[in-house]
């Protein structure tokens, strides 16, 4: 059964983010690419998802693993050529798998056509293209800094101007009050829907407008109601609605926008680019999800604000790991047998909540950060930071595939070292071991396709997290699906009701068989159990 065949499969299916470099190498080069990524297409439709979402793969300087585009309308050549990608589409869409492409909307690479010629003159027809002011008193135009907390404006001699860089220098930003940046970035949006794309993940989209005076941002410790003038402008909300329309004029294509607004649980504004939840982005991540404790309370109480948050028509999506947070395993805790029973139960939890999930490449056979020694760190960040902040990198790791040399990822050197761990924590030995994390995710997300009440259906939270439980309802007009989740490290007594001879377990991390008619249900340690009942009358 496949759920991606109308309009609104973004809604009910799972999208599956892939970090290009890191996923296959097809040429023995040490770096993954497109034609890798064709090869492992049949692994991705067996796992049960209904899309893939790439990281950049467009010509690029890399300063910043592609988010740094000098070309908008090609692919790199580290991943392949343009004929590659239209093969991946044809071969992703045969196997009835979407493909979301990542669209960098904020800025360019300094090498990019357009900034080369906006910083070649203050005459050049293209200056306005991007964010230029003079000195002010002889110094920065004002007091905005990066989002790593560096200053912001680059001085360039030649013109004896300063241009605006939310990231790295060399990434500067474009202007997105000249309408014919808006022109030419929607043209390019136009072209890669003619190519066949089925949506677009939008990278920190509420990055977009600055204010028009460049006023101080008003930040410190000191400053009740911090002010920030560089982001999250109200401008941005008509383009969305532009950005929408132009989505909507080609059937059954999508879009989500990365709304990163530390600190974390500022749901509100997160979904404020929802819109009326049908005029501006399809999706959005909030990433409070991310940094929630281990607790079912805390769990609940950010699941929750996020649903109440949400515009009537709005659809929510929920995510574990990515590559600029890192992978949430290591976030479960030290103890190996601790973590991954952690792990299957925020699996569990991911795939049944009422949303779209999106897994990271490699969360679903228990792949975490790994520490990367200095000779090898890419990521920019870390060598700015280390060995304070160490990059990235650790969460960007090669993909896992089997035990032989280099986790048979390449057979050269990986860019990236591979886990240790890679000799057991891979997909052919998981594939053999029925109570792996990969086989778990499979039947979960088979349980997703055969259940409309898991994709569909309404969600009802039947506990707050008291006693380190969580319990659950997804209901259509067909089912009622419990869910249990015991995030406690004891056994703990769930009570859910009479629910009658004919309730059946679906699925539980414990392979629990038999059930209590009396609804009393005693939990193992992290257990998560999903349970159907008798038809609704």
């Amino acid at each position: 059964m496949q759920n991606n065949s109308s309009s609104n499969w973004w809604k009910h299916g799972v999208v599956y983010h892939i970090y290009p470099q890191s996923f296959k190498d097809s040429n023995h080069d040490g770096i993954g690419d497109i034609p890798g990524i064709i090869t492992q297409l049949d692994y991705i439709a067996d796992l049960g998802v209904d899309a893939i979402w790439l990281s950049p793969i467009y010509p690029s300087p890399m300063v910043d693993a592609g988010y740094d585009i000098a070309n908008h309308r090609g692919i790199d050549a580290q991943y392949g050529t343009m004929n590659d990608f239209q093969r991946l589409l044809n071969e992703a869409h045969r196997r009835g798998l979407r493909v979301i492409m990542d669209l960098v909307l904020n800025h360019t690479s300094d090498q990019h056509p357009w900034f080369i010629a906006s910083k070649s003159s203050v005459n050049n027809p293209k200056r306005d293209w991007y964010i230029w002011q003079p000195p002010k008193k002889g110094k920065q135009p004002n007091n905005w800094i990066t989002n790593f907390g560096k200053k912001a404006w680059r001085y360039d001699p030649n013109t004896k101007e300063y241009y605006f860089h939310s990231f790295f220098w060399e990434q500067p930003d474009l202007n997105w009050r000249n309408p014919e940046v808006k022109k030419a970035m929607f043209d390019i949006i136009h072209f890669w829907l003619e190519a066949g794309v089925d949506g677009f993940r939008l990278d920190i989209i509420n990055l977009l407008f600055k204010d028009r005076q460049f006023k101080n941002n008003k930040i410190g410790f000191f400053v009740k109601k911090p002010e920030i003038y560089n982001r999250n402008q109200p401008e941005v909300y008509p383009l969305l609605k532009e950005f929408r329309t132009l989505l909507d004029s080609y059937p059954e294509k999508t879009s989500v926008g990365e709304i990163y607004t530390p600190p974390p649980g500022r749901t509100t504004l997160a979904v404020s680019f929802l819109g009326n939840g049908v005029d501006m982005l399809h999706l959005v991540f909030d990433f409070s999800l991310i940094f929630t404790i281990w607790n079912a309370a805390a769990y609940y109480k950010t699941i929750n604000r996020y649903y109440r948050k949400l515009p009537e028509m709005g659809w929510p999506c929920f995510f574990l790991s990515n590559h600029d947070i890192g992978r949430s395993i290591k976030r479960l805790g030290r103890w190996t047998w601790h973590k991954y029973a952690k792990a299957k139960l925020h699996a569990v939890l991911l795939l049944t909540l009422k949303g779209t999930p999106f897994i990271y490449y490699g969360d679903e056979i228990g792949m975490e950060n790994i520490k990367i020694p200095k000779k090898y760190i890419q990521d920019l960040y870390g060598k700015i930071f280390y060995p304070f902040f160490r990059g990235r990198d650790r969460a960007r790791t090669p993909m896992q595939w089997n035990s032989g040399r280099y986790a048979g990822f390449s057979t050269q050197r990986p860019w990236l070292p591979v886990s240790k761990d890679y000799s057991t924590i891979n997909v052919e030995a998981e594939q053999k071991d029925y109570a792996s994390i990969l086989n778990l995710y499979k039947r979960l997300l088979l349980l997703r396709k055969k259940h409309t009440a898991l994709h569909k259906g309404n969600i009802t939270f039947l506990t707050k997290g008291k006693n380190n439980l969580l319990i659950y309802t997804r209901t259509d007009e067909q089912e009622k699906i419990f869910i249990l989740l015991n995030f406690s490290n004891r056994k703990k007594k769930a009570q859910i009701g009479a629910i009658g001879s004919a309730a059946v377990v679906l699925l539980s991390t414990h392979h629990r068989i038999k059930l209590s008619e009396e609804g009393v249900i005693m939990l193992q340690a992290f257990e998560g159990l999903v349970i159907k009942t008798t038809l609704l009358q």
